[in-house]
Formats: C-alpha cells, structure tokens, sequence
C-alpha cells in the first residue's frame, strides 16, 4: 500500500516523503511549504533587486527538495508562512493561533483527497493531523503519527522543577503548555493506528504520561537520520591538541528546554586555558543573566543551515543537556563531524561508549564532570572522535528508509 505524506510546515516529513518515494510507496506529499521557482510565492524573486533577490532566495532555497518529484507534491494554503513571519517579528501568541487556524484549513482542504477511493494510508504529524486521522477513520484508512517531541506533560513537569531554581533565566514567566494542547495530543494518539518517534526516550515520555487506552501498543521508534548533503564530506577528526583548550558546542535554542544554563554554569567553573564554548542558535533566555557569562563564550546567532557543517569542524565536543526532544538532529550532526558528544537520554540519539558521555540526567555538575573528562583525557576525547563518524552511518539516509520499509512490514502495510 501506499502512503501518503502531510505536514503543513517542514520539519523532517520531506526525508520521510522522499524516503517513501524511493521505496515507490508515496502517493503524495502534501506540504504549505515546497519551493519551486515557477510557483507563488516563489515566482516573485525574480522580480526583486539583485542585493534582495539573494536574500529571498537564501530563504526559500530552504524549503527545496530536489530528490522529491514534485508531480507527487501538493502545496496547500498559505498560513504557514503568516507563521513564520509572525514567528520571526516576535509576536509568539500570534504564531501559536497561526499555527493552530492554519493547521485546521490544511486539515480541511487535505479533505477531499482522504475521501477519495484511492487506497493508501496516511502519515502525518504532532499537532497537525487530529482532523485529517478522524477523516481518515471514517474513510477507512490506516493512520500513522510521526511525533516529533515528548509528550508535553513530561515536559511541564520537567520545566516547573527548573523554573523553580532558575526562575531569572527566563525571559518570561515559566508558561507550560496548555491543556488544550495536551488533550489535543490525546485525540491524536488515539485517532492514530501507529506512532512513530524518533527516539526510545520520545517514547517512554507518550507510555509513561498519556492516559489513552493501548497508546503503549501504538509506539515504535524509527531514529532521524542527518542531511548527508551538508555533513556526508565532513573529513576524519584530528586528533586534539594537548595543550589548547578543548572547543565545546552548543547548537540549538539557547533556552531552558535545551538545558543551557547548565552549560554555561559549567563553563564558568572552567579556566579559559581550558575549555571554550560557542552557542549557535536563537537567544530564548534573559539577557541579563546571559550577560554574566557572555565573557566566557563566542555567541553565535541562528545561522543559515549550511554554515552549521563548518561551525562544527572548528569544534571538539558538542555538549547538550537538553530536557526534552524528539531526538535531536544537533547530536547527529555532530557524530557526522567526527565531534564527541555529552548529552542525558533525554536528548535522543547519538552518544554509545565509544562516541561521548551519557548524562544521568541535564545537570550542572554532571555536565562539569563530563567536560573535564575530556579536558584531561585527550585521548578519549580522541577516542570518541575518531568513532563519532562511524557511528553517524547508523542515521544515514539508506539507513532511514530502511527503518521506514521494515516498520510498514511489521504492521502488514508492506
């Protein structure tokens, strides 16, 4: 049978669509967002100054996928890019509602393909496939979640804990997920005959927290794979000088979720004949508690995807207490460019005996002990390295679509 691919944004559904597509199992991928050149809104760079028509492009090229046929891509509506727009002016509130009304016209103009006598079954996203999987049950069709983050009452209870220690650190009041939201996600679970997640922690937050019946049955866990376009050429490490400081990274939203106060309390606690620390990513804490440690790290804002390859080479480690994720494509990346990495489980993939440090759990003194490990033992920071890209082949691409061929297989969509 064939699947059919949805996702009014991006995320990671065009690797799935085009994973599918290579297996001549894609029916469609329906997306808001696909770049093609000779289509609205794309069609007006070609109308713009030179010096903005770059800039434009930079920007949509984003959003393009060359391996993906676009005879089998449906671009439907427009809101998301008032999202993203609204996202970027900083105006959160008008995102959310945004996301929410144009996630709902998806779902209705997705309609009409799901009521049609075509069979395949349906593949779709967290927080924008409710309308489209009860469509779908009525239709008779199978109904596959992709859940792309831990189940949010993990996540409030975990951000409580934090802003009752931190409380200064972030930039607002703590503001947990709503309710709504949460039953929301319910509704999905349960519309959903399967959900996939991309790590064994994404899945235990959904089994541990979420009351619906048979939720646990639904669960399997297919790992992410990393853009071997940009990190496949990244060269074998080097191995770290003995005298310099090692260069730790931190890629991601510098906020609390990620867990990066507990870097920067660790790097402060570090001489700088040891250790540096780069941030790479949009400012989500206060800026006066940041700028305590400003001294202490090269901060980097949100940089264009194909700089993150050459940012990593000129790094050693890369240090991620994060609190919650799906399973973040950062650590990836960083095993694909031969960098070590320090991370709790609850941050996903990547770290193995071989290839870093495994955090109990997102702590400052735990993620201090992991940094000095490798500051006096270059040689298993060597270590690690020289097999981070050796482990990345396991979240290759080919690796991916095979996970995909052999979960529709074990639940009889083969």
């Amino acid at each position: 049978m064939k699947i059919a691919v949805f996702h009014p944004g991006t995320q990671h559904s065009w690797q799935t669509a085009t994973a599918l597509q290579n297996l001549e199992r894609l029916q469609f991928y329906a997306t808001s967002i696909f770049y093609n050149s000779d289509k609205w809104p794309y069609r007006v760079e070609r109308f713009l100054p030179s010096g903005l028509r770059a800039k434009v492009h930079r920007e949509f090229s984003r959003f393009e996928h060359r391996a993906l046929n676009p005879d089998l891509v449906k671009t439907i509506g427009f809101y998301e890019w008032l999202e993203r727009m609204a996202a970027r002016g900083g105006f959160a509130r008008a995102a959310v509602k945004l996301d929410q009304f144009g996630n709902r016209r998806f779902a209705s103009l997705l309609a009409s393909e799901i009521r049609s006598a075509d069979p395949f079954a349906l593949w779709g996203y967290n927080s924008s496939a409710l309308e489209s999987f009860q469509e779908a049950r009525a239709a008779g069709r199978v109904s596959i979640l992709d859940r792309t983050i831990g189940d949010w009452r993990y996540f409030n209870a975990a951000m409580a804990q934090v802003f009752e220690s931190h409380a200064d650190w972030f930039p607002d009041r703590h503001m947990a997920m709503e309710q709504l939201v949460i039953d929301r996600d319910d509704a999905e679970y349960a519309a959903a005959d399967h959900i996939v997640c991309g790590s064994d922690y994404c899945a235990k937050t959904i089994r541990d927290h979420s009351p619906v019946p048979g939720v646990a049955d639904k669960l399997r866990v297919i790992p992410y794979c990393f853009d071997e376009a940009l990190f496949a050429a990244a060269p074998p490490p080097a191995p770290v000088d003995r005298n310099g400081p090692v260069r730790f990274l931190f890629v991601g939203q510098i906020g609390m979720r990620k867990g990066v106060h507990h870097v920067l309390e660790a790097i402060a606690q570090l001489p700088r004949s040891q250790a540096e620390l780069t941030l790479v990513g949009h400012m989500q804490i206060a800026r006066d508690v940041f700028a305590r440690y400003a001294d202490r790290v090269t901060y980097i804002p949100t940089v264009a995807r194909h700089e993150i390859p050459g940012i990593m080479a000129r790094h050693h480690a890369m240090v991620f207490p994060s609190y919650f994720e799906g399973s973040s494509l950062s650590l990836l990346e960083s095993l694909a460019s031969g960098m070590a990495v320090i991370h709790p489980p609850q941050a996903g993939n990547g770290v193995t005996p071989d290839t870093g440090i495994l955090l109990k759990k997102p702590d400052t003194q735990l993620t201090l002990e992991a940094m000095l490990a490798l500051i006096h033992d270059r040689d298993r920071l060597d270590h690690y390295r020289a097999h981070a890209q050796t482990e990345a082949r396991n979240y290759t691409f080919a690796r991916y679509r095979e996970n995909i061929a052999r979960f529709l297989a074990d639940v009889g969509l083969d």
